[in-house]
């Protein structure tokens, strides 16, 4: 069986951005990351920060553009 990773998954990304050296295999997994774009978890400091590396956007700016979206207590 050939199984291979279509370029619009999640899986695709991840394997990607380790490929490329941005981030570790061990930093983000698919379910996390589906967690987080389903609203199911909100992510750590941490987290933003991996993302903002794997996504290659400034840490600050990712945090402004997801400032609206955390929730007030």
């Amino acid at each position: 069986m050939n199984l291979s990773l279509k370029k619009d998954t999640r899986s695709y990304f991840l394997d990607d951005r380790v490929r490329q050296g941005l981030i570790e295999y061990e930093d983000l997994s698919v379910k996390t990351l589906t967690n987080i774009e389903n609203g199911y978890n909100l992510p750590s400091l941490s987290t933003l920060k991996i993302l903002s590396t794997a996504l290659e956007i400034d840490f600050f700016q990712l945090l402004a553009d997801v400032y609206d979206y955390i929730p007030r207590q």
